[in-house]
């Protein structure tokens, strides 16, 4: 009878095991059992907000459920990423990612109420953004070396706009100018609409707009393209080098969207989500709505997103640290 005891004990501690780990398989299997909110730290209307809606409307489809968006915009994305970090890893509450948010705000809002390494995984790449270097026609600038030889003429004197202090078109012209070895002096605007207006102005000389910006101004001639800063040339402008191709280095995926769920949402759940997404980037449909958009689908196992985020933090964060952003 000694033995007795211990040996029910293992026997009831073996079911109780056996029944967490058959609930646990049960749920994972069943995903998803009720809608799943996907959170946008952009506002409606916007093109973050438009290619949101377009995977939560296709990848709810392809795994037999409602994905709901609900948008929650400011500080950077930072409430957004909060209002996912309230909820369970469960996988039915996803993030709308970009490189500001898994990238950017790491160097621009100290401290960061979050960790996008440690906070989240990876769900599935969606798109990259390519930016278009642009010059006023009225500087006679048509090139990248036009531009090269001029600013180094005059340290400073050219002048180029943003969409705003830390956003991702005034550190690809940073990046680009230590690269190039130039000067040129930053003008901020609230918004890119703004920035780009200015240019066209002749307030500023020089901007990076993201494709889907710059397109009509530079078919217009109101802008003069220079270089592609993206991994590949883009379809609207066959004849515009990328910056690689120019010689400068380190212009892939310059902004980019992504699908994340918290760090220890179960494996099984992520990869039905990354599956969901490869046939959303299969859609005819959506290739030309992304098309109309001026974005480029990318496509990936789930571990791309993080992988990404780690090339970019490498890859930006000497030149962010250097901008100091978060003390201005």
């Amino acid at each position: 009878m000694s033995n007795a005891f211990p040996r029910a004990f293992q026997l009831l501690a073996c079911a109780a095991v056996c029944a967490v780990s058959t609930t646990a398989v049960h749920a994972q299997s069943a995903y998803p059992e009720r809608p799943v909110r996907l959170i946008v730290s952009q506002a409606p209307g916007g093109s973050s907000d438009t290619i949101a809606r377009l995977w939560a409307e296709h990848a709810g489809k392809a795994i037999g459920a409602t994905i709901v968006v609900e948008n929650k915009p400011g500080a950077g994305g930072i409430i957004a990423a909060q209002g996912l970090l309230t909820q369970p890893a469960d996988g039915y509450s996803l993030l709308f990612g970009s490189v500001s948010l898994m990238v950017l705000n790491q160097f621009t809002y100290k401290p960061l109420p979050y960790n996008p390494q440690k906070d989240f995984t990876g769900v599935a790449m969606l798109t990259t953004v390519p930016f278009v270097l642009s010059a006023n026609p009225a500087t006679g600038i048509k090139s990248l070396q036009e531009l090269t030889d001029k600013a180094k003429a005059a340290p400073g004197k050219l002048n180029y706009s943003s969409a705003g202090l830390g956003n991702s078109t005034h550190l690809a012209v940073e990046l680009l100018s230590k690269k190039l070895g130039i000067t040129m002096t930053h003008i901020p605007y609230k918004g890119e609409a703004d920035g780009i207006l200015a240019t066209i102005g002749g307030q500023t000389e020089i901007m990076a707009p993201v494709y889907g910006t710059a397109l009509p101004h530079i078919l217009n001639k109101k802008l003069n393209p220079l270089a592609v800063l993206a991994p590949q040339r883009v379809p609207g402008l066959p004849d515009v080098p990328t910056a690689s191709e120019l010689g400068v280095k380190g212009f892939d995926n310059m902004g980019w969207s992504a699908v994340v769920a918290r760090a220890g949402t179960p494996a099984a759940i992520v990869e039905k989500l990354n599956k969901a997404t490869e046939a959303f980037h299969q859609n005819p449909a959506v290739q030309a709505k992304l098309k109309t958009l001026g974005v480029i689908p990318v496509s990936g196992p789930a571990s791309m997103v993080m992988e990404t985020t780690a090339r970019d933090v490498a890859a930006w964060g000497p030149t962010l640290e250097s901008l100091d952003l978060h003390s201005k």
